[in-house]
């Protein structure tokens, strides 16, 4: 009977979650079944690096000629061609070597026949997708899945798992490192940074307008090219846009005015000043990106090709092309590069990658694509090996503007990563988050934070708990609301005036009166107080406590939330902790001034929330050292109260916050751009001038401390920058001082 067959969509995922020592046992397992009984495994050390070899005999050969070796390395062929040398420099004889390894190779067969020839022997690659399209032939290649890889893939099994989008390449737990670093090293924001940005952005936004040609750009139009260039811009953008601009069209005693505004057009235009300037500016760029673009023609032109030289205007295009994709997945190591002229045989590698993939991917080249691979390596060569100054000047520029946007967050690994923490939350939600979606009924969509945040993180995936507790929190505030308007705003309902909105302290009635006074574009304003109400539950059943289910149902409903009851929370913890806890929140909560009769009620319901987080962490192995992506279970709320009494607690356990700040999810989950957004900014970007113009930008301390930040992460391997994220972002999600661009 045949053994269950592999889902093959689960092959490239396990081959990429395989540890090293894994991989190689399948590896040697997988050829074997391929092979059969010709196949000899190496143990123990291997001889000159080799896994096996086949057997001689069948061969007719007096040793061992056939070779095999495994690897998960990036670099293929360094190993390749380590590995016959040692086996050569062991005295074995190599006549042919077969290559398994867990990557896809680009365009293999010409990699086989250039290694083939250059190392005088045989070299057979088998990539992952080799794998992937031979698993399922034996029972023994099932097995040696099952055995080897399939328990790399045990976490899918844990509830809500399957949402983990995989991380793509070896560099990107660096990359995460460095900037989950600089975020909690970076206390205070960025304004000075992100307006020195806006004002670059307007002014090339303008570039093309002219008065002279009736060539005009609109506030609206502005905000669109720059946010099609600039995804993350919109986080920033459209809360400076209109200071921005008034600044940018005064004219001040050091730089002019900048930008000039047409009322008539209601629009805007570069006066003549600005646009020579910025064209001394472009000639001056574009002077760089020509004389690289020149070194590259005079490389090619001295190259010596057996077939007809390319079109140069094809080798120049796929250099330039992969120099934009480099930064765009390894923009910090050619920061690094550029700073501390190390040469880099990794950058040198995956260029090398880069090139094969931007030529098959490229349909309308006409050249030969062999000879194009042979004239862009050649290149780009020299380019990472013997550079010349344009060429440094440029790539230090060019790092500079991959450093701003890695700091701006429009880069995708960091989009990715964020999106993928995002699905995994476990989020109790406070009373005020509720009370403020609440009050956010009647504005236009746009303008509800809090619904949008809501639903943006149930989209993703996230889990949004409503507690029996909460749900009795709030129907006693709405309750609250309504005994106050009775008593305090029914009789006057006709004489509060617009201005005197601003001064009402409760929020659901100052958002009713805001309703009724200044409606949204196309929206009805509630008739009244009660009909404000009965949005959410009965008017009459609210103020006879009697509510709370038909409020739960409509939150529930509303959105996308996860009920849960307080027997199932009380039954999670300890109550001798909880009732400990509750006492020092009254004793905080009363320094303060807080009194009333529900105090301790609410004390109470506080302390089992957070007694509560660190329950569910513990249920779902949250500490687990193999988790990357940190803690998933927080409480949302603004409570500073409780967060200043549990100060015992979070050190009972080790310093592991349980309160998110509702500015984290703004700046790093509602306001982030798509991944293929951020890909495509990338090839806006970088081919242009603005790539060169957006490096100005930067502070030199800037830079140099993000890219000291990336020497010191990457002096460790791997594994120890992969378990850096964790505890990085786990401060991230719970810093209490860090200030955000966007507040809350």
């Amino acid at each position: 009977m045949r053994a269950s067959l592999i889902n093959l969509v689960l092959v490239p995922l396990a081959l990429e979650k395989a540890d090293t020592t894994s991989f190689e046992a399948f590896g040697q397992a997988f050829y074997a079944a391929q092979m059969g009984r010709a196949f000899i495994p190496l143990g123990g050390v291997h001889d000159g690096g080799a896994e096996g070899y086949l057997d001689p005999e069948l061969f007719g050969d007096q040793q061992a000629r056939h070779w095999l070796q495994v690897s998960k390395q990036q670099t293929y062929r360094a190993k390749i061609r380590g590995t016959v040398k040692r086996l050569r420099e062991y005295g074995r004889e190599v006549s042919s070597l077969a290559y398994l390894t867990s990557i896809v190779v680009p365009d293999l067969d010409s990699e086989e026949e250039m290694l083939s020839e250059e190392l005088s022997c045989r070299i057979k690659i088998r990539d992952g997708k080799y794998i992937q399209a031979h698993i399922n032939e034996k029972d023994s290649s099932v097995s040696a899945f099952n055995s080897y890889l399939l328990p790399g893939l045990a976490y899918l099994n844990v509830p809500g798992a399957a949402n983990i989008a995989p991380r793509v390449g070896n560099y990107s737990d660096r990359t995460l490192a460095v900037f989950l670093r600089q975020e909690v090293d970076q206390r205070r924001g960025k304004s000075d940074l992100l307006e020195s940005v806006a004002d670059s952005l307007v002014i090339w936004s303008l570039t093309e307008t002219d008065p002279m040609q009736n060539a005009f750009m609109t506030r609206g139009q502005i905000l669109t090219k720059i946010e099609e260039a600039l995804p993350s811009s919109k986080q920033f953008i459209r809360g400076v846009i209109d200071n921005r601009l008034e600044r940018l069209r005064t004219k001040d005693q050091t730089s002019g005015r900048q930008i000039r505004y047409y009322p008539k057009q209601n629009s805007y235009c570069l006066p003549y000043e600005t646009r020579l300037l910025v064209g001394q500016e472009n000639l001056t760029d574009e002077s760089l990106k020509i004389s690289v673009t020149n070194t590259f023609i005079d490389r090619a032109s001295r190259l010596h090709y057996d077939v007809e030289a390319p079109p140069l205007d094809e080798i120049v295009k796929i250099c330039h092309d992969v120099l934009q994709r480099l930064f765009e997945k390894q923009g910090l190591q050619v920061a690094q590069f550029v700073t501390d002229g190390d040469q880099d045989d990794d950058l040198y590698a995956n260029a090398a990658i880069l090139i094969a993939s931007s030529i098959d991917s490229d349909s309308s080249l006409i050249g030969n694509r062999s000879t194009l691979r042979f004239a862009c390596t050649s290149i780009l060569r020299g380019t990472f090996y013997d550079g010349t100054e344009e060429e440094r000047v440029y790539l230090e520029k060019l790092s500079r503007t991959y450093v701003l946007l890695l700091l701006l967050k429009n880069d995708p690994k960091i989009v990715e990563y964020f999106k993928t923490i995002s699905a995994k939350f476990i989020l109790y939600i406070g009373t005020d988050f509720f009370v403020r979606a609440l009050s956010e009924h009647y504005l236009d969509t746009d303008n509800q934070t809090t619904r949008n945040l809501f639903r943006i993180l149930v989209d993703a995936g996230a889990t949004l708990v409503l507690t029996q507790k909460t749900v009795e929190e709030l129907a006693t505030h709405i309750r609250s609301q309504i005994y106050e308007f009775e008593q305090t705003y029914l009789h006057i309902e006709n004489k509060i005036s617009f201005e005197m909105v601003e001064y009402i302290d409760r929020i659901l009635i100052r958002s009713y009166f805001y309703a009724r006074l200044a409606p949204m574009t196309d929206a009805s304003p509630p008739k009244g107080w009660r009909s404000f109400v009965e949005n959410f539950a009965s008017y009459a059943n609210i103020k006879n406590n009697s509510g709370d289910e038909e409020l739960a149902r409509y939150l529930i409903a509303k959105f996308g939330l996860t009920y849960e009851s307080t027997e199932e929370m009380e039954s999670s913890v300890d109550q001798g902790e909880v009732s400990e806890l509750t006492d020092e929140i009254i004793k905080v909560k009363s320094e303060s001034g807080r009194t009333g009769e529900h105090l301790g009620k609410l004390a109470y319901n506080d302390a089992l929330h957070v007694h509560q987080i660190y329950a569910v962490r513990r249920k779902n192995k949250e500490s687990s050292p193999a988790n990357p992506f940190g803690f998933r279970t927080w409480w949302l709320t603004l409570d500073s109260g409780v967060r200043r009494a549990s100060t015992k607690v979070v050190l009972k356990h080790f310093g592991q916050r349980f309160m998110m700040r509702p500015e984290f999810l703004l700046n790093f989950i509602s306001f982030a751009p798509s991944t293929a957004e951020v890909k495509q900014s990338y090839e806006t970007i970088f081919p242009s001038v603005l790539g060169i113009k957006l490096s100005n930008r930067v502070a030199d301390y800037m830079f140099r401390d993000v890219v000291r930040k990336a020497h010191d992460i990457w002096a460790v391997d791997e594994e120890r920058a992969a378990s850096m994220i964790t505890d990085l972002a786990n401060k991230l999600k719970g810093d209490t001082l860090k200030i955000y661009d966007a507040e809350w």
